[in-house]
């Protein structure tokens, strides 16, 4: 009769073997994160270890949706690089920052910073699989794109030609908060449309 010990090892070596196609980072963590579920799981249930890998299921059935998640690697001519998927709050708490920076101080540097920040969120939502393309286009459009534009418009409009208007700072300041808030939908709607 085998061990725990046996049962687990030659559990993690069927995965191993079940997903050999997957890109070896994407592996590995798959193997880290399985050695972990089960450590922790038979520090919770001692000697249950069949019972906890019959609950984790069939190794066959974990490749399938790791390969469907992740996709196999391109075979002998390439490999798909085993990337990290970056969490989808992320981009989103940039789009937010980048947006909140320019205001919070008169340093050129935090501007260039929020610059900086709006293009690394855009890029981050662009190559995530968080979202369909739709999900990233309606989204971008309300949190970077439409902000943007309307503070170019602005900046060209009143700032250039330092012409001072009646109300200017009510109105400038308006703006800063109705652009402000829509962000926070995009944002909010990025983040309601993201994929588990």
């Amino acid at each position: 009769m085998k061990t725990d010990d046996t049962l687990v090892q030659d559990y993690i070596a069927a995965v191993e073997r079940e997903t050999s196609t997957l890109p070896p980072a994407a592996r590995q963590e798959l193997i880290a994160d399985l050695n972990e579920h089960i450590e922790v799981a038979l520090a919770e249930r001692p000697g249950s270890t069949r019972e906890i890998l019959h609950e984790i299921g069939d190794p066959r059935t974990i490749a399938a949706t790791a390969l469907q998640e992740l996709g196999p690697t391109a075979g002998p001519q390439g490999s798909r690089p085993g990337r990290r998927r970056s969490p989808a709050w992320l981009p989103i708490v940039l789009l937010i920052v980048a947006n909140v920076l320019p205001y919070a101080g008169g340093f050129a540097f935090l501007a260039i910073l929020a610059f900086a920040a709006e293009i690394t969120a855009v890029v981050m939502v662009i190559r995530s699989s968080h979202w369909t393309t739709t999900h990233k286009r309606n989204g971008l459009i309300m949190t970077p794109v439409v902000p943007v534009v309307a503070h170019l418009i602005w900046y060209a409009a009143f700032i250039v030609p330092d012409g001072k208007i009646a109300g200017f700072d009510v109105i400038r300041w308006t703006l800063v908060v109705l652009l402000f808030v829509l962000t926070l939908i995009g944002a909010n709607y990025l983040w309601r449309t993201k994929r588990a």
